[in-house]
């Protein structure tokens, strides 16, 4: 269930990489609509193989398995495929070509970005009479569920529903950084306690709708039995694949950050797709402004949702992150994430009563004319496998939202700038609970 060890990690490595640079598991294709890419060279006794570099893999990553897209093969047309690929998972058309060749009826993908002598997986697209399918995916979109009865009072009814609390709290919130104080009196702003006080109401509340509710943490500890220390060794090898220099301070920082972030957040994609494999995934987070050398307040409070897209160029040439949005495309998350974040949106504005955020189109990028929606490539939207929202309401460091969270659960209403509000964890989880009932009873 949890991140394989170190260990293990290191020798999957080593496996995966001779086994991509094996000659004979190269693949070759035929010549058939006009130069297909050259995969395997071929050797004279004189001439000396060098070895296979080891795959470019996003840190913490695991040697991709290409025969996953398998299923899909002539599932998507050609158009669709481009169109996704464009409008919502790249930044730029040149982010990708270099990986991805186009034929009239498939797309040929490079398997290991800095050796391309490792061979092309051929995904063939959907010929044009036959009905598009979508195959292999655990998750069911609305249109899939059963039908409710008249004036139902559980219109979540047998809807899988994953929460997962951002962070980490308690003695852990040091460790990956979402933490601070402002002012010697005052209670300390803990993002992964927070997250976890919203989904705690959220799984009360949705479960008393109809749903079964899963929570990817239900206590403050970590879900990963890494720790920092055992991550020392691979932050080194990661860095080194990475042309930088291994110095002691920024190996510290990477193993911080792979504790923190990437094996955390494995972890609890390895209970999403292996355990839980719910219909959908909400990811809850709060926001904050950047402050200077120590933590201030920041005139900035904003709302806005995260779906899974705008890859850069670098993580396209992840071999894993590369095959991890192929199965977003071919799933057509898509879709089922829009329509589901805008009526989400739309409730959590009213409770809420917070702008919109912006984003320049360098990490982030617009998919509709909704401005609080945006597409942007995060480890846990990228690898939970189902339509997965991601919510960034709050700016903690604004003074409003900082007296909010120093007032704590209460009950009722209390005042705050001459307006009378619920406290903030309940008014977050009820615009959220008010947006999944809005679309589902619409839309089942």
């Amino acid at each position: 269930m949890f991140i394989k060890s170190t260990a293990k990690r290191f020798a999957l490595l080593i496996i995966g990489s001779q086994l991509l640079g094996s000659p004979a598991l190269l693949t070759s294709f035929a010549s058939g609509d006009g130069g297909e890419p050259s995969t395997e060279k071929e050797a004279t006794k004189e001439e000396t193989v060098a070895p296979a570099p080891s795959p470019n893999i996003a840190r913490l990553g695991r040697i991709p398995d290409w025969t996953r897209l398998d299923p899909y093969q002539e599932s998507m047309s050609r158009e669709e495929f481009i169109y996704l690929l464009r409008h919502c998972y790249v930044r730029n058309d040149g982010d990708f070509k270099d990986y991805m060749v186009f034929r009239h009826d498939r797309v040929l993908i490079m398997k290991q970005s800095n050796y391309p002598e490792a061979g092309y997986y051929e995904l063939r697209f959907k010929p044009e009479n036959k009905i598009p399918e979508v195959k292999s995916r655990f998750w069911r979109p609305a249109n899939e569920l059963n039908d409710l009865p008249e004036n139902s009072s559980k219109p979540l009814q047998d809807l899988v529903i994953a929460v997962d609390p951002g962070h980490i709290g308690g003695e852990w919130t040091t460790w990956d950084d979402r933490h601070f104080k402002i002012g010697k009196d005052t209670i300390a702003v803990e993002e992964g306690v927070m997250t976890l006080k919203v989904a705690k109401i959220l799984e009360r509340d949705l479960t008393q709708l109809g749903a079964t509710v899963v929570l990817t943490r239900a206590t403050e500890n970590p879900v990963t039995a890494d720790r920092i220390e055992d991550l020392h060794d691979e932050a080194r090898a990661y860095l080194i694949r990475k042309r930088k220099t291994p110095s002691s301070g920024l190996i510290a920082a990477t193993a911080k950050r792979m504790f923190a972030i990437s094996s955390e957040i494995r972890a609890r994609a390895d209970l999403v797709n292996e355990n839980f494999k719910p219909d959908l995934a909400l990811c809850l987070h709060f926001n904050a402004s950047p402050w200077g050398s120590r933590p201030s307040f920041r005139k900035s409070n904003h709302l806005h949702l995260l779906i899974n897209g705008c890859y850069a160029a670098y993580e396209v040439a992840e071999d894993d992150t590369r095959l991890e949005m192929l199965l977003r495309i071919l799933q057509r998350v898509y879709y089922e994430e829009v329509a589901l974040a805008d009526d989400i949106i739309s409730t959590l504005q009213d409770e809420t009563d917070l702008p919109a955020a912006y984003y320049d189109g360098t990490n982030g990028k617009s998919i509709n004319d909704n401005d609080y929606l945006w597409s942007r490539n995060l480890l846990a939207n990228r690898m939970f496998l189902c339509p997965v929202i991601f919510f960034e309401p709050y700016c903690m460091n604004h003074v409003e939202t900082h007296a909010r969270v120093q007032a704590g659960e209460y009950r009722g209403l209390q005042e705050f700038k001459g307006v009378f509000r619920k406290n903030i964890y309940q008014e977050y989880a009820d615009g959220v609970t008010a947006g999944l009932v809005n679309y589902f009873r619409r839309n089942r």
